[in-house]
């Protein structure tokens, strides 16, 4: 039988919790936006606790950068009687602007997030807005929440430290002592 082939393993399980988790948080909360937490804790949940703290870290730091340079963006258009037109125009310059940064600051691994986060600020920016600055810190809060929720259900919900997780714990405090 085709359904026999293939059993979902930890990850998709633990991935499924995590959307689960924001879509809770979210209601709970009251937030408007469930999408963005939800997406960020899909792309986050890696196989193992370290890993999946490392890539949150990582993209945490992306969402701050494409946050800061949607913002900017989203403040200099605002005016516009075009902005949607021009924000649309200004994205792939946006995408080139996000890849610099990371790279310049060390942050490659930052990029994704940074792009994805930028992007859906310019894209989906609703019409009329009264404040951007909240609008995007929403946006950036929700993408952080799902960061943190899947590095959450994989730190707590499943302890069981693999082989490669120690690995890597005992690869980052060689580094650390390097530093």
């Amino acid at each position: 039988m085709f359904f026999n082939k293939y059993k979902l393993g930890l990850r998709a399980i633990k991935t499924t919790i995590a959307v689960a988790f924001c879509i809770i948080l979210a209601l709970i909360f009251k937030r408007e936006d469930k999408f963005y937490a939800s997406i960020a804790a899909i792309i986050c949940m890696c196989k193992t606790n370290s890993e999946t703290l490392a890539a949150g870290l990582r993209r945490i730091v992306g969402t701050v950068i494409g946050g800061a340079v949607g913002l900017a963006v989203l403040l200099v258009t605002r005016l516009s009687p075009n902005e949607e037109m021009i924000n649309l125009f200004l994205c792939p310059f946006c995408v080139v602007l996000i890849i610099y940064i990371c790279n310049v600051a060390g942050r490659k691994s930052s990029v994704e997030i940074g792009t994805i986060v930028a992007l859906g600020l310019l894209m989906s920016c609703p019409e009329p807005y009264s404040n951007t600055f909240m609008y995007v810190a929403n946006r950036v809060l929700d993408t952080s929440m799902g960061i943190l929720v899947a590095m959450f259900v994989n730190k707590f919900l499943f302890k069981a430290r693999t082989l490669k997780d120690r690995r890597y714990d005992a690869k980052l405090e060689e580094n650390k002592n390097c530093s």
